[in-house]
């Protein structure tokens, strides 16, 4: 497995996809304080939470999309997929190991987020109790990659069936609508868009839409996180399963 880890990884060296891991964090940090700073006039530690919401929301998906769809580029522009379906390569453990990778590429984009988060609320909070500890936007972002997982292997599927502008306007659009819409919802986890979102309320204390939750709020309650992170990964098993199965049976053309 470990050959099929590094020849997938040597198809990204110096291209944009590796550049994405980089810039997509810092365009939502970026925005996430302007928009602070129109509200208040200085950064406050609002920014963090609002960064995070806008990983979850938007920024998240929106990379997933981006990878898998550059990703599956790469794989149609060198060889067609000629390679993969012409040599004696196990393609379970070729697809296995894209998603393995592409996962393991937004774990690194997600912690760099948290990184450039918690350095910014070092450097403009106004006093250290305002400070957001690095652990609180860690737990936040990593529960917020573990229920985004299940993205991955359900859009590098549609990658190779769909254009890549409506694969990444699908996705914004569904995790805006079945996302946010319903992330407050007692029926939430029904839909995995909302997964993200709603188990950061009891870890930040924040709602869907951004805005600070009452003390006593329903939202707040920690029992679901274990609930959505468990769901969330028993999805992206599921949908491993089902496109491995379906890339095993496809054929180049």
């Amino acid at each position: 497995m470990n050959k099929y880890l590094i020849a997938e990884n040597l198809k990204t060296k110096r291209t944009m996809l590796r550049k994405m891991l980089i810039f997509i964090p810092i365009l939502c940090s970026i925005l996430g304080s302007t928009f602070d700073f129109l509200g208040f006039g200085y950064f406050t530690t609002d920014s963090v939470f609002t960064s995070i919401n806008y990983w979850s929301l938007l920024w998240m998906p929106a990379l997933i999309a981006l990878l898998t769809s550059m990703f599956h580029k790469l794989e149609q522009s060198s060889t067609g997929y000629k390679t993969i379906f012409s040599f004696p390569i196990d393609l379970k453990k070729s697809w296995i190991s894209k998603i393995t990778l592409l996962s393991s590429f937004t774990l690194m984009s997600s912690i760099f987020l948290c990184v450039i988060l918690t350095i910014l609320n070092m450097i403009f909070s106004r006093t250290q109790t305002n400070s957001v500890p690095f652990y609180y936007c860690l737990i936040a972002i990593i529960t917020s990659w573990l229920t985004s997982l299940w993205q991955i292997p359900l859009c590098l599927w549609l990658s190779k069936k769909i254009n890549f502008f409506v694969l990444l306007l699908g996705t914004c659009a569904a995790n805006m609508e079945l996302g946010a819409a319903y992330a407050p919802s007692s029926l939430w986890w029904l839909s995995p868009w909302t997964f993200p979102l709603r188990l950061q309320c009891p870890i930040l204390h924040y709602h869907p839409n951004g805005l600070p939750l009452e003390p006593g709020s329903s939202l707040l309650t920690p029992s679901v996180i274990p609930v959505g992170i468990l769901i969330g990964i028993f999805l992206f098993l599921i949908l491993i399963t089902f496109t491995t199965y379906s890339f095993k049976k496809s054929e180049v053309r």
